[in-house]
């Protein structure tokens, strides 16, 4: 008997193969789905919606974007986490994905290393280190100065507990060894208006958030965090310019399918997302949000880019002991 059970085995081993292989060849035969773990409107369901028609086409199959909010955004990664690897249910990421993580360890119910698989870099988009204008310091090495001189008497808001603004006041606090006192708002847009009002002193925030208040000259931008100075702001320089290197640091969005996808399928979609960002519509759809083309696009520039963030904000989290009941 056991002999007759591996001679069966042995034949059904290729006829597998060769079902799997059709299957994976036949990709994509039915919609694909794009899960933006956030309500509808905001930059990410922006992106989504902006690769979706593009995409479409390209693969000759519909292309769906499912809002799943909750959690601040684990309830749709855990859900894309959890679905079948087969390329038709994708994740619309950005850097809370690499964020949660570090601060939520007890409460994620997925591994963002293990659990994803990288296909394509969206969109990159720097943000701005804003003082009121009236404010004393008027550059970096001004409001350096000041906070050494006056520990946690200047306040720095950020757009909430955990976002991308409150760990990059964090990182400034690391690395220019100041102490500054963090005031979180619901939204970023709160915490610039009241930068603007006088309530407080200085805020991290992106351009699109503060375009209007910075062209009003209600707020004075310090410096960006991009690798290289922006053309809407060419007279802002970059930390890296400044002596901060460790303060070059992108808000992103990237395109991510769960792991096991097999390779064809992974390749399939990247190859189809680096004519959909050549695209002319999605470029300029991108371009007014803030947002840049990132200059390599791939799935393995998106994962050196998780990497370098995953221990990035492990590093924040840990030295500035940063902890949420």
């Amino acid at each position: 008997m056991s002999k007759w059970k591996n001679t069966l085995a042995a034949l059904a081993a290729p006829l597998f193969l060769v079902s799997a292989q059709t299957v994976s060849a036949a990709y994509p035969d039915k919609p694909i789905k794009i899960v933006v773990p956030y309500s509808a409107g905001g930059s990410s369901d922006v992106v989504a919606r902006a690769i979706s028609d593009q995409l479409a086409a390209q693969l000759g199959q519909s292309v769906v974007v499912e809002n799943r909010a909750g959690a601040g955004s684990m309830l749709g990664t855990a859900y894309v986490a959890t679905e079948a690897p087969d390329g038709y249910t994708l994740l619309l990421a950005d850097v809370p994905f690499t964020i949660v993580p570090a601060l939520y360890k007890d409460r994620v119910k997925y591994d963002a290393k293990q659990d994803f698989a990288p296909i394509t870099l969206l969109g990159l988009s720097p943000t701005y280190l804003f003082v009121n204008p009236a404010f004393e310091a008027q550059d970096v090495a001004s409001l350096v100065a000041a906070a050494t001189a006056k520990p946690d008497t200047i306040s720095i808001g950020s757009g909430g507990n955990g976002s991308l603004t409150h760990l990059m006041a964090e990182l400034f606090m690391l690395t220019t060894k100041t102490k500054l006192a963090h005031i979180p708002y619901k939204g970023a847009s709160a915490s610039v208006n009241d930068l603007a009002g006088g309530q407080i002193q200085a805020s991290f925030t992106t351009m699109p958030t503060a375009v209007a208040l910075y062209q009003g000259g209600k707020i004075k931008p310090l410096a960006v965090s991009a690798p290289t100075r922006q053309a809407g702001t060419p007279d802002v320089p970059t930390f890296q310019e400044l002596g901060y290197p460790g303060l070059t640091v992108q808000s992103w969005w990237g395109l991510v399918a769960p792991s096991g996808t097999p390779a064809d399928v992974q390749k399939k979609l990247a190859d189809a997302m680096a004519k959909v960002m050549q695209s002319d519509a999605v470029k300029q759809r991108l371009s007014s949000v803030g947002m840049n083309l990132p200059p390599d696009t791939s799935a393995a520039a998106l994962k050196a880019l998780l990497a370098q963030d995953f221990q990035r904000w492990a590093d924040v989290v840990q030295r500035a002991n940063i902890t949420f009941e």
